[in-house]
């Protein structure tokens, strides 16, 4: 149930490109202004605080508080959020595994499929326990084109489909984007430790059907496929349920279609992001992280997303994901505005102290938001998981020290995270199962103007081909007074569509690398210091290196087994050209 407050909240008026993006995402209406759609996506989240007996004064400030952070582009909500908060019946979920027997694969499966379509989640499928995986996927597409050419979704339809490589049909299902148009689907196979392992050592390994493989010719077929189009991908699904601290109860079997995360069948998240650019600030002449501020939007964002989940537990197409989201109540806080922030503080991409600091952030708000969910699990009761210690590794057992105290950053010590575990473990109490992970966070940086998770910048042109605003000050800090120099280096710029050739210093140059421009090893050592089993959140990050269009299948397959070395937990390239309708500009 959801009530009405009156809010005094700060007018949402962001420019026109901005307002023609929320159009054509479908976010608002035709009818409907910026402005209203804050007001009724405020009113949705803050409207349940009355379930909790809060103070009307308190849940006021908190509303209008969270909506200044909005419209001052210090974070943003996910979009099925925007899409769906105060709309009918419609869930709040950015993600989920639908809870279907595709073995049916008959008229209830499919309104079960659209059942959770209609909520504009992304959606994850695995594969692996069917005999005819192709097939499959080809139809759960079709069923998705269908549906969306007859207007019956808001969003696009996203799905990922994941095979395990030991499926005895695991070949066809590599080359399954070859042969069919599934273009509501990114696959990516499931690998595990003993098939990498083989592969690098280039010996056999055995398919479920007893079939003895090469290991090392299976992954060159992999990357042969991903260097043709990008597809498929890897997920180690094996190493995302490593992290996972109710394993015993709720295995992970597939994956969002950015592969961000590991999801239980019925299991759902929802999303925010937090724009790391409004955080730099100028002291003394130094450049330095607002770190109370970035903790103040990290405790109301932790709050503002679980009120999204108890404002979408009436409305979830089943009882399963009903009964996940109570016991688990995850929430997936995310980032955009890195590359931003890297530039503020002049350090390249490829840098050690870019890698330093941005694990210095995210550890903040990682620590800080379970901090929040411990609060909130005082104020409001903790997730019904806390309520199975023989199956809860925060629990029964060292989850948050062997995870985090034994990596600690400067922001967040060793014992910081022994005393918040401790504390956990001696009161039972945490709101939020986990809190944060990487989502791609595409239309939410776009709507921030930043760009996107923990990517690199993606080109040095604005969307309205006009050169980046922000690496046009940066020069202006780095040239000084020299105008002229400044539009001959911009002018060349423009000419090559790079930095890299111009007459800059080396360390100004290194700074202004774009994604195609930065090693493929840099980009995947920023991911393994963040997200892998030895990163500082709590889940996976949506990346996809991307390659130069002369990268060869053999820089593919290095860079598959490099993520595999450096513990990742999913990896997709995309190598530049190599598909008809690739994105210019972010």
């Amino acid at each position: 149930m959801t009530f009405n407050y009156s809010f005094d909240l700060p007018r949402y008026r962001p420019t026109k490109p901005i307002q023609e993006v929320m159009k054509l995402a479908r976010i608002i209406t035709k009818d409907e202004t910026p402005h209203e759609l804050l007001e009724r996506v405020i009113n949705a989240i803050f409207s349940v605080e009355r379930s909790f007996k809060a103070e009307l004064k308190h849940t006021k400030r908190m509303a209008e508080e969270f909506a200044g952070y909005i419209v001052g582009g210090y974070l943003m909500l996910g979009i099925p959020i925007l899409m769906n908060a105060g709309k009918h019946h419609l869930a709040l979920s950015s993600c989920t595994v639908i809870p279907v027997d595709l073995r049916e694969a008959d008229s209830l499966v499919e309104e079960r499929i659209d059942a959770y379509y209609r909520h504009n989640m992304g959606s994850g499928f695995d594969f692996t326990p069917y005999d005819n995986p192709v097939e499959l996927l080809n139809w759960i597409n079709e069923f998705s084109a269908k549906k969306t050419a007859m207007g019956s979704y808001i969003r696009n339809v996203g799905n990922m489909g994941i095979l395990h490589v030991s499926h005895p049909r695991v070949r066809e299902f590599i080359q399954a984007k070859r042969s069919i148009d599934a273009n509501h689907f990114n696959i990516s196979i499931n690998v595990n430790e003993k098939f990498m392992c083989n592969a690098e050592m280039r010996e056999n390994y055995i398919l479920s059907s007893g079939e003895e493989v090469n290991a090392s010719s299976l992954l060159d077929q992999i990357a042969e496929n991903a260097w043709l189009n990008g597809e498929p991908g890897l997920v180690f699904l094996e190493r995302m349920n490593k992290d996972n601290p109710l394993i015993e109860v709720s295995e992970y079997v597939s994956v969002p279609p950015c592969a961000e995360m590991g999801l239980a069948e019925g299991e759902i998240c929802h999303f925010g992001y937090i724009n790391l650019e409004k955080f730099v600030k100028l002291v003394s002449g130094r450049v330095q992280i607002d770190y109370a501020t970035l903790d103040s939007v990290t405790r109301l964002l932790t709050r503002a997303l679980d009120n999204t989940i108890e404002y979408s537990l009436p409305r979830y197409p089943t009882s399963l994901s009903v009964q996940m989201a109570q016991m688990k109540r995850r929430i997936g806080i995310g980032i955009c505005g890195l590359a931003e922030m890297l530039l503020a503080h002049r350090l390249p991409y490829e840098s050690e102290g870019a890698r330093s600091l941005a694990r210095d952030v995210l550890s903040f708000i990682n620590y800080t938001s379970k901090c929040a969910s411990v609060e909130l699990a005082y104020e409001r009761g903790p997730c019904f998981a806390m309520g199975y210690p023989q199956a809860n590794r925060y629990l029964n057992g060292r989850y948050l020290e062997e995870k985090y105290a034994s990596n600690p950053t400067r922001t967040i010590s060793s014992q910081a995270w022994k005393d918040l575990a401790d504390t956990i473990r001696t009161t039972g109490k945490l709101r939020n199962i986990s809190t944060t992970t990487l989502p791609p966070s595409g239309i939410a940086s776009i709507l921030l103007g930043v760009t996107p998770s923990l990517e690199p910048l993606f080109n040095i042109f604005e969307r309205n081909g006009d050169l980046n605003k922000r690496v046009i000050d940066f020069l202006k800090d780095e040239l000084g007074e020299n105008i002229h120099l400044l539009e001959q280096i911009c002018e060349e710029a423009r000419t090559s569509g790079s930095f890299q050739s111009v007459d800059l210093p080396i360390s100004t140059r290194d700074c202004l690398k774009t994604a195609k421009e930065i090693d493929a090893k840099a980009q995947l050592q920023m991911v393994a210091d963040l997200a892998s089993l030895k990163g500082v959140v709590d889940e996976s990050a949506s990346k996809t290196i991307n390659l130069p269009n002369r990268a060869s299948i053999g820089d593919v397959r290095e860079i598959f087994l490099l993520a595999y070395r450096l513990l990742l937990k999913n990896i997709a390239v995309y190598r530049d050209k190599t598909r008809g309708n690739q994105p210019s500009i972010l």
